[in-house]
């Protein structure tokens, strides 16, 4: 194993994208313009994104004994990802989605966990989260969200969880008890409104900011994101660019966040240049295209004017 900064937990896909002239309806045959394969997942999305911005990263995940699964190991290994945490499950097709998509965006997906399923809390290794700086999970399963945060908080590493719609839906008590054990929480407005029962308001975010976070972040699209450390509420405005494709803009945002914060200490550097790191990544197609190089990050934050709001 090597040392890593940074661990990811949680899914590896492959997605594959179908291009069509309109939508198929029940029981049509239609042909496809094109198709293309992007590796992703959110937690391979956000491993690539620590990585190009310069940080030994290291990913816990499953993948099939595939061809998909051979292909997410070698985009991994040209990533400079340590895989030596990342379990091949022989019986197992590697994840994947399938969008269909037409010429006027819109489109229908199909999910398949297949070997991500396979990820068990036995497999986030101890001795290897407790040498990183942090440890992240994304769209993670109940048991591996419960399992990662109190590992993490039993080594004393610093963690942090990108909520997806499986623990949005759980009952407030037990999301709180998850919650408590992780010091970085990132959720959409979707997602926060389904937990806390409230719009992610100044008042809201203040009044409900979880026992023991350091931060909580909350992205709110076209109106950009917003972060609270439980004593103070700061808002960044949405940087205009030409949006291509949303798919692991979260994770992009995630990253840069927690680098940069863990860097200088600021919620503001860390949130405007979070809001950065995302809106180069929405330029591009597919889930890791986009994701910068910390000097490309750097040179389009340069050209940017990102106000700053304390509300």
């Amino acid at each position: 194993m090597l040392h890593v900064d940074i661990v990811s937990v949680g899914n590896a896909n492959m997605d594959i994208i179908v291009k069509v002239p309109r939508l198929p309806v029940v029981d049509e045959k239609i042909l496809a313009e094109d198709v293309e394969f992007f590796p992703g997942g959110g937690a391979s999305n956000f491993a690539v994104a620590c990585s190009r911005l310069g940080v030994p990263t290291g990913f816990i995940g499953c993948v099939g004994d595939d061809y998909f699964g051979r292909l997410l190991l070698e985009n991994f290994r040209k990533e400079r990802i340590d895989i030596s945490c990342v379990k091949v499950v022989k019986d197992k097709n590697t994840g994947f989605i399938i969008a269909i998509s037409d010429m006027e965006g819109k489109y229908f997906m199909v999910a398949n966990r297949g070997a991500n399923l396979e990820l068990k809390p036995e497999d986030i290794d101890e001795k290897y989260i407790g040498n990183a700086k942090l440890v992240h999970g994304s769209s993670l399963r109940v048991e591996i969200a419960e399992s990662l945060g109190i590992k993490a908080k039993k080594l004393g590493v610093l963690s942090s969880i990108d909520i997806g719609a499986e623990l949005a839906h759980l009952s407030k008590e037990r999301i709180f008890k998850i919650l408590e054990n992780f010091d970085f929480i990132f959720l959409n407005r979707t997602s926060y409104k389904l937990i806390f029962g409230v719009e992610p308001t100044s008042k809201a975010l203040l009044d409900h900011f979880p026992k023991n976070s350091k931060a909580v972040a909350v992205t709110l699209g076209e109106k950009g994101a917003v972060v609270c450390d439980g004593k103070r509420v700061v808002q960044v405005p949405a940087i205009k660019v030409k949006v291509v494709d949303t798919v692991g803009a979260g994770d992009a945002f995630a990253a840069a966040f927690l680098i940069y914060f863990l860097e200088t200490e600021n919620l503001e550097t860390a949130l405007k240049y979070a809001m950065a790191e995302a809106a180069i990544k929405v330029q591009k197609f597919g889930g890791q295209e986009g994701l910068p190089t910390r000097e490309k990050l750097e040179r389009f934050f340069k050209q940017l004017n990102v106000s700053s709001q304390k509300i």
